[in-house]
């Protein structure tokens, strides 16, 4: 809008005007019995209140997806901190180790053997847990937006209702 006005408004100016047209329509329908224009009447303020419910649900939808959007950057910067110190704690680990491989050359070779075999294993399953936390990282993910996507679905039926109500209306006008 170029007047900088509140497109909020204006939908609650219009919903306001289509309650209270539909207000004066019941009434007179009711005043002269015509039932036809008083149903009308209530058709008109029944579609004003769906169509604000359409726009709440809308505006909850979007809550929803930006909290989805939210959750998941916490997420993948929670994966991230937690790599990166996953690959600290393998690059510390690692150091340690090769400088155990260099004092058990000096005690003996049988002796090296073992130990590194105790420290390839303790490796990979250190490597293990770690790929099994970044899988469960990558399913709570999946999860958050299957939230999102629920709430996109739950949003556009709502419309989908309010453009019925308007072709509906539209019909009864027509008649």
């Amino acid at each position: 809008m170029s007047d900088g006005a509140d497109p909020s408004d204006t939908s609650k100016t219009e919903r306001a005007g289509q309650r209270l047209a539909g207000a004066v329509k019941k009434a007179a329908g009711s005043v002269t019995g015509n039932d036809a224009l008083r149903a009308e009447g209530e058709l008109q303020s029944e579609q004003a209140d769906r169509t604000k419910e359409a726009q709440r649900a809308e505006q909850h939808a979007q809550q929803k997806r930006e909290e989805a959007e939210a959750e998941a950057r916490a997420e993948e910067l929670r994966v991230e901190r937690e790599r990166l110190a996953a690959e600290d704690a393998r690059a510390e680990r690692e150091e340690r180790a090769e400088a155990q491989r260099d004092a058990e050359a000096q005690r003996a070779q049988a002796d090296t053997a073992a130990k590194e075999q105790a420290v390839s294993q303790a490796t990979r399953a250190r490597e293990q847990q770690t790929r099994r936390d970044e899988a469960e990282a990558v399913r709570e993910r999946g999860e958050a937006e299957g939230r999102v996507r629920d709430e996109e679905v739950r949003a556009e039926r709502a419309r989908t209702s309010a453009r019925t109500l308007e072709q509906v209306e539209q019909v009864e006008e027509d008649r």
